[in-house]
């Protein structure tokens, strides 16, 4: 399979498999093409050989009865740790993610949220790739920084574009409207 699309559906297809099995309370959640629309649109930015690698991390994770959401939820709730081999590439990703999505927060304040839940949900969930996984996003996250590539600007243009928006300025102006609403 080397059709980056078809790995991103196969990817989305999988965690929604997995995201079932844990009985999800938000209305919102349980609507499976908006799940994987979510998670495609997440994903996009990323090499066909970090997306992948995290295939195989989903059918390994299958095959040995775990649930990687729910050990992603677990973490959140602070009931699991992040494994200790894993600590140093989580961090390093966190930091330019973080960075980045503070970087569009400041350009789009309306249409990009920064709560500080952000860095705990993606250490969570990276704690749940391998660790080949996560040195292959870490050269992800590091190529396009070196690039001056923003990859959450490219995933939310992904998001915003499947929704009928042609830029994110657009987002802005709509959220900003509708928040003077309230």
């Amino acid at each position: 399979m080397d059709d980056k699309m078809e790995v991103l559906k196969e990817i989305a297809e999988r965690e929604y498999r997995f995201f079932e099995r844990l009985q999800p309370t938000n209305p919102e959640c349980k609507r499976e093409k908006t799940f994987k629309f979510m998670r495609i649109s997440r994903f996009y930015p990323y090499s066909l050989e970090t997306l992948l690698s995290y295939l195989d991390d989903l059918i390994e994770a299958e095959k040995e009865g775990r649930n990687p959401l729910y050990e992603k939820y677990a973490c959140m709730e602070g009931r699991m740790g992040i494994p200790e081999d894993k600590r140093g590439l989580i961090e390093r990703i966190v930091q330019i993610e973080k960075s980045w999505i503070e970087e569009l927060h400041g350009k789009y304040p309306h249409a990009i949220e920064n709560k500080p839940e952000f860095q705990r949900y993606l250490a969570c969930e990276l704690s749940t790739f391998s660790v080949q996984t996560l040195e292959r996003y870490l050269e992800d996250v590091e190529r396009a920084k070196e690039a001056g590539r923003n990859l959450a600007l490219e995933s939310y243009l992904y998001t915003f574009s499947r929704l009928g928006y042609s830029s994110l300025e657009e987002v802005e102006e709509k959220f900003k409207k509708r928040a003077l609403q309230k």
